[in-house]
């Protein structure tokens, strides 16, 4: 056998253990990698409020939602509060099948019913240390969910499934939910939910994000790889037999 067909079986030797090498990989994410959930901190929470639109109030042990009006048209001003909260997805399987994510948050105060929305934002450049209701970045104001908040010292949920589900497959890391109160109440109609930086000392009442996934899809399924290197298996066997012979007849 001549030193160039000895390369070219060389070659082809390599490709298919590589490859093989590769379908087993697959296959063990696939097998290893099913259903799951992960629950997340925030790494950014903060409220932004109408009343005092430069005021950044990042490290804050609460978060603040309303909206109202303290006196009358033309000297009347809102007093409308939002809560920015923003969480990391790294640790969200890649090809996660998402079945449900749930925002959650315990009500430390309330005042009168809120009608708590969740919105979306595709902006996630803001960081709890900055962002004022000035400077807030414009976000979706189609509600993903709303829930009624009428009592204190009480863990509430929305779903946020569609905006998890949007940013992973967009790729990105980072997901920002927006809490807001659409309907305009009393100056003093509100609720406050305690936030990240909350004292644990009294208890894990951070807000959090649950995510939930049925099943794991690889970028490229194994299925694809299999067939393709069980044909080229015997071709590149057959290929060398066939210079073998060519050699020997020489």
């Amino acid at each position: 056998m001549s030193w160039k067909t000895e390369g070219i079986f060389k070659g082809i030797v390599i490709f298919l253990v590589l490859g093989l090498i590769s379908v087993s990989l697959f296959s063990m994410k696939l097998a290893y990698a099913q259903a799951g959930q992960v629950t997340l901190p925030p790494t950014d929470n903060v409220s932004v409020s109408a009343a005092n639109p430069n005021l950044n109030e990042g490290g804050m042990e609460s978060l603040g939602v309303g909206n109202g009006t303290i006196g009358s048209p033309p000297l009347g001003y809102s007093t409308e509060s939002l809560a920015w909260l923003k969480f990391n997805l790294s640790s969200v399987p890649d090809g996660a099948v998402i079945d449900g994510a749930t925002l959650q948050l315990y009500s430390s105060s309330t005042y009168g019913t809120n009608n708590v929305n969740v919105y979306s934002c595709l902006d996630n450049s803001w960081t709890e240390s900055t962002l004022t209701y000035a400077s807030m970045p414009s976000f979706n104001t189609t509600s993903m969910d709303t829930v009624s908040v009428e009592a204190s010292n009480q863990w509430y949920n929305w779903d946020v499934a569609d905006v998890v589900t949007r940013s992973l497959n967009s790729n990105s890391e980072l997901v920002t939910i927006v809490m807001g109160e659409p309907i305009v109440n009393n100056a003093t109609s509100s609720v406050t939910f305690d936030s990240k930086e909350f004292p644990i000392t009294y208890g894990n009442y951070s807000p959090s994000l649950t995510i939930y996934w049925n099943a794991v899809v690889p970028e490229f399924p194994t299925f694809i790889y299999l067939p393709f290197f069980m044909i080229a298996t015997p071709i590149g066997v057959i290929l060398y037999k066939r210079k073998a012979m060519q050699y020997k007849r020489l």
